[in-house]
């Protein structure tokens, strides 16, 4: 099934775009729930640039989406959708047991979380729950988020991340540039852009500015950015000895 706008359907029922970068997914998806009389699959789409402007054409009453999006996420979608004002509601499908991202998906307003590993009838039950107004969440990830609540810390939130990862990452929300970030750690500008582009994707985010805001919302403390006297990491030089004259 090509990536677009399906036409020709008059049956009714809940109005249904879904959007994920892996075409046997995405197809699987639309020939299971065209099966149901209940929906009609108004599209197809594999990113945040496809989607927005089928959504305005056909408004759909629900996007499935999933978290990892060829251009983006799945949170940077629903983040799209809420500025552009359009009442279409967000059903994220994910294989990630990550509760940090559903957390930050709830946050900008997305109804629903569910999991790829669930069965067909809660994807079902999801699916009318949302379209109905309500919000549906996956009895894993609310239990998961419900803990994280209680015993939730820094060090857990960024565990997805690896040692370097979460240094680069505090340093960058401190401030600092990838060109002062490599040479406080002794590594290449470009291992330094390839750590920070792995970052974004593992936090769901795609610029500074969102790194940033991501710390903030998850109270992320970041010390302030060093002065240079605290940033020297080589003593410097001696003076030259001093040559007598003759």
């Amino acid at each position: 099934m090509p990536r677009s706008e399906i036409g020709g359907v008059s049956s009714p029922g809940t109005r249904v775009v879904i959007v994920d970068d892996h075409p046997i997914v995405r197809d699987a998806l639309a020939c299971l729930l065209g099966e149901s009389p209940e929906l009609q699959i108004v599209g197809v789409t594999a990113s945040i640039r496809e989607t927005l402007p089928l959504v305005e054409r056909t408004t759909p009453d629900l996007l499935l989406v999933d978290l990892s999006l060829e251009d983006g996420s799945g949170i940077e979608l629903a983040r799209a959708l809420r500025r552009s004002r359009l009442k279409t509601r967000v059903l994220i499908i994910t294989g990630f047991r990550d509760e940090f991202a559903a957390a930050e998906a709830l946050s900008v307003g997305v109804h629903g979380y569910i999991l790829k590993e669930q069965p067909t009838a809660d994807l079902l039950v999801a699916i009318d729950t949302v379209a109905r107004g309500g919000r549906y969440i996956s009895p894993l990830m609310a239990s998961r988020m419900r803990t994280d609540t209680a015993h939730g810390s820094e060090d857990r939130l960024l565990a997805r991340l690896s040692r370097r990862e979460r240094e680069i990452f505090r340093l960058v929300v401190a401030g600092s540039g990838s060109k002062e970030i490599a040479t406080r750690l002794f590594i290449s500008v470009k291992t330094v852009d390839t750590h920070r582009t792995n970052i974004n994707r593992k936090l769901g985010v795609r610029t500074t500015a969102s790194l940033i805001r991501f710390a903030a919302a998850h109270g992320i403390a970041i010390a302030p950015r060093a002065s240079s006297e605290d940033t020297d990491l080589i003593d410097p030089a001696p003076p030259p000895p001093v040559i007598p004259s003759v």
